[in-house]
């Protein structure tokens, strides 16, 4: 049969269900329904077709939304759901998810699929899991419970390749779109096991979606009351429909915000639309989130497990993706999440790796609770002014494979007729005269081997990543290092990951030892391995240029590094240091850069690979400095300089700005630009200095950040409409143009449908905005009716204060002119012609305004 051999993994969600297929010769892959990896949980009861599941049932809401249950799980202590006037069973609401799952896997298997994990939260007790597996049961036939902390644990250590050794904690944050679980986790021998875990029943996505909705409230309840309660208390079909288009626009809105940071969300009814920006909405989630946050801190007080402890805090559920979630975490527990590109998925692909339980006794793995290697005698001395433990690392180098008794020298030919362990997972510079030993507990098998040049080198294999880190940590221990500190490439000690550019493969440690020695130890996440070399002292520079070559390090500059280079348009760079690399985790190059201009004493750029890593580094670096959220430091002025806000180019959103105080007396910014996937990080020792350097010599030049933004547009910039209004704008106006945000087109000229533009700087402005009607008329209702006077801007008016009618070489139009509090003029003109608008902001001199409007700007 066709389904042989596979296996299903199920997260039965609140809003959604994923699925996961694994195939007889391990590959796992999403199942995807209607082209999407998530299936809406959503049940509605047709009279005439049945049950029907997922968009189909969000679809047949909207002329039926009385027979419609979006979320199932919610029910689970029901019983039985009324409707269109009929109870169902809660478990056949369920059992009709998990049919449409099946479905799709037999389709993709060739054969239906019998055997099925399915998660559920750690809190739900045996009731509630028997109404999941009876509903499961006549689905699969064999079905296995997991807990959802359990299989994300699982789904970190093992898909995700990250360090968690046998006996360490980890928590795992999930917040969905019901509820939210946090959990401490302990690795053992046979998997991950629960100590303690705490549950909010009513905090999640859809009470995030609630208080957005509540706060629409506070505006149109007041405009018209009677219409917001029908949307929010809907009686008849159509109000039902029009609630429902509400709350999918919301939701919908929400989620664009973890990647903007302003959107505009329907709402029906009214036939209008309520701007969101992301400080709204973390104002609204806000105190949801920070209940999650003290949960999270509660669970780990009745784990007993310190913050500083944990191996890792793991964000899954599709609700975690709100970026205050992480920024709070890190802030309050001063641990650095770790977000993942589809946290939907984790829990469905994790069930399928736990280890299912087996008799005999478990594998044995190291036992990071004791001392490994085993200590050796007096192998440390002085490290500066402080000595250190007599365990040292070159008992961790010496000692790695823990030789019990020396089995016979095996040629290189033999060695390498493992399939699985042999010389294929030992870099081709290591494999010269290897001989195999008995190894340590945990490992597959230990080879010493000889590297070009005669220097020898033992490698240990094991059979999985968590002995790897187990291992590895054992070692770090033993050399008393600190993570992400020191190069060992070019000094004698350190911990940090490696090569110093590009994606990482593995992490090194390196110390001198008190015989006189040098060591390395350092892992190959890809093969599984641990190795170690050591070398005299008086010889360690030429350990650390062969280490350097074996790993495969490149000279600089790598493709990578050149683009890097480009890009910012710098002179006199160099590769950044692999500890700053490793601060930033997911940049693929950095490099250091003499700062042009005037404020900044230093300053390196980071390029990452995805979008998601570079705003969770940003994120996790602003909880670290605890920077408040919100505030401007571009000027130098916030207090303490400390400060985190998101930054725009012309009202353009690019990325997130941060301000603090760094060591030794020095200040930071830190900054991104999301469109162009780079990170900055300068420091100086004056705020209004290094503020200013950053405004105009940060870089990149500003025409390849906005070639990055409009490239990244949806849709591309400029459109055929936009070409068409940009041919309106003279020449010497078109200055780096871009698409304005929503936001800045609703403060400009309301609600009108418009083609906008946005350009500058020009000589007579920073920044010109040009709006294209779609008739004389609605420009004129933007504009507005009132006379504000019959001062004629072009005659340079008392104060620059003035508005009028012109006419100029068959063009009229009305011209408005200003000046701000703080000094900057303005201009706003229309043409009654071609029903365009423009706003120029940040002008000058009156006079060089007017001389640039009448030749460079307008009339249009």
């Amino acid at each position: 049969m066709g389904g042989e051999a596979y296996r299903v993994g199920v997260d039965f969600g609140t809003s959604n269900t994923a699925a996961v297929l694994a195939f007889p010769d391990g590959r796992v892959r999403p199942l995807l329904f209607d082209g999407s990896p998530l299936l809406p949980s959503a049940v509605h009861a047709d009279p005439e077709a049945g049950l029907l599941v997922g968009r189909d049932a969000t679809h047949a809401a909207r002329t039926r939304p009385d027979c419609f249950e979006p979320h199932p799980k919610r029910c689970v202590d029901d019983g039985t759901v009324l409707l269109g006037g009929v109870s169902v069973a809660v478990g056949d609401l369920i059992g009709a998810v998990l049919k449409r799952v099946a479905a799709e896997a037999e389709r993709v298997a060739g054969g239906p699929v019998s055997e099925a994990v399915l998660t559920c939260p750690v809190a739900w007790g045996p009731r509630r899991q028997e109404v999941l597996r009876s509903a499961a049961a006549p689905v699969f036939g064999d079905v296995t419970l997991v807990a959802e902390p359990v299989a994300a644990a699982t789904w970190f250590a093992t898909v995700a390749g990250r360090r968690v050794p046998a006996g360490s904690s980890l928590m795992v944050y999930d917040l969905g779109a019901g509820t939210f679980d946090a959990s401490v986790v302990r690795s053992g021998p046979d998997g991950f096991e629960v100590l303690a875990t705490r549950g909010l029943p009513d905090a999640g996505g859809l009470d995030v979606d609630a208080a957005i909705v509540e706060a629409f409230g506070e505006t149109y309840g007041v405009r018209d009351s009677e219409t917001w309660k029908r949307l929010v208390q809907p009686r008849e079909p159509a109000d039902r429909r029009a609630s429902r288009t509400l709350w999918d626009d919301v939701r919908a809105g929400k989620e664009l915000l973890s990647r903007a940071a302003h959107t505009t969300v329907h709402v029906p009814l009214f036939d209008d639309g309520a701007p969101l920006g992301r400080e709204q909405l973390d104002g609204l989630a806000g105190p949801i989130l920070e209940r999650t946050v003290a949960a999270s801190r509660a669970v780990l007080d009745d784990a007993g497990v310190a913050p500083a402890d944990l191996a890792g805090l793991f964000l899954v559920g599709g609700s975690s993706r709100l970026p205050l979630a992480a920024a709070l975490l890190h802030q309050r527990l001063g641990v650095a999440p770790t977000v993942v590109e589809q946290p939907e998925l984790v829990v469905a692909e994790g069930s399928l790796r736990v280890r299912p339980a087996v008799k005999g006794p478990p594998p044995v793995l190291p036992d990071p609770s004791q001392s490994w290697p085993p200590p050796a005698s007096d192998l440390i001395g002085e490290s500066g002014q402080r000595r250190r433990s007599r365990r040292r690392l070159a008992a961790a180098a010496l000692a790695l494979a823990v030789v019990l008794g020396s089995a016979a020298a095996v040629v290189a030919d033999q060695l390498s007729g493992s399939t699985s362990d042999g010389l294929s997972r030992v870099p081709p510079a290591l494999r010269d005269g290897c001989r195999e030993s008995t190894g340590m507990a945990g490992a597959t098998r230990t080879l010493t081997c000889r590297a070009k040049g005669g220097r020898e080198v033992t490698v240990v294999l094991f059979a999985d990543q968590a002995a790897v880190d187990a291992a590895y940590q054992g070692a770090v221990r033993e050399a008393g290092a600190t993570a992400s500190e020191g190069d060992c490439g070019a000094t004698d000690s350190g911990e940090h990951r490696y090569p110093a550019t590009g994606p990482a493969a593995g992490r090194v440690v390196c110390g001198a030892n008190g015989d006189g020695a040098f060591s390395l130890v350092w892992t190959d996440q890809r093969a599984r391995t641990v190795a170690s070399t050591r070398a005299d002292a008086a010889d360690a520079a030429a350990l650390r240029a062969a280490w350097l070559s074996w790993t495969g390090a490149p000279a600089f500059p790598t493709a990578e590094e050149r683009a890097l280079v480009d890009v910012l348009a710098a002179n006199d760079c160099a590769r950044a240091s692999v500890a700053d690399l490793d601060d930033f985790q997911g940049a693929t190059a950095g490099v250091r850069c003499d700062p042009q201009g005037t404020g900044a004493t230093s300053v390196s750029y980071f390029r990452f690979g995805e979008l998601s890593a570079l705003q969770s580094t940003m994120d996790a670096h602003a909880a670290v400095a605890k920077a408040p959220t919100g505030v401007a430091c571009q000027d130098g002025k916030a207090p303490g300089f400390l400060g985190s806000r998101r930054y725009d180019l012309r009202s353009v959103e690019l990325g997130a700005l941060m301000c603090h105080p760094g060591p030794r007396s020095t200040l930071v910014m830190q900054w991104s630009v999301e469109s162009l996937l780079l990170a900055g990080r300068a420091t100086g020792t004056d705020a209004e200095s290094l503020s200013a350097w950053w405004r105009i010599d940060s870089g990149p030049p500003v025409a390849k950040v906005v070639a990055a933004v409009n490239a990244r547009a949806v849709p591309a910039f400029p459109t055929t409409e936009e070409n068409a209004l940009l041919a309106r704008v003279p020449k010497r106006s078109q200055v780096d143009c871009l698409r304005p945000s929503r936001e800045q087109i609703r403060s400009n000229v309301g609600t009108e449908p418009v083609v906008a533009v946005v350009c500058g700087p020009t000589s007579g402005a920073q920044i010109v905005f040009y709006y294209q009607f779609q008739s004389q008329a609605a420009m004129r209702r933007s504009y507005g009716t009132e006379v504000r006077g019959n001062d004629d801007c072009t005659k340079l008016p008392e104060g620059f204060e003035g508005e009028s009618p012109y006419q100029r070489g068959g063009v009229t139009g009305r011209l408005r002119c200003a000046t701000g509090e703080d000094g900057n003029r303005r201009l706003i003109w229309t043409s009654d012609q071609s029903a365009i608008q423009a706003f120029a902001f940040r002008g000058g001199d009156p006079t060089a305004m007017i001389d640039w409007w009448r030749h460079d700007a307008g009339p249009t």
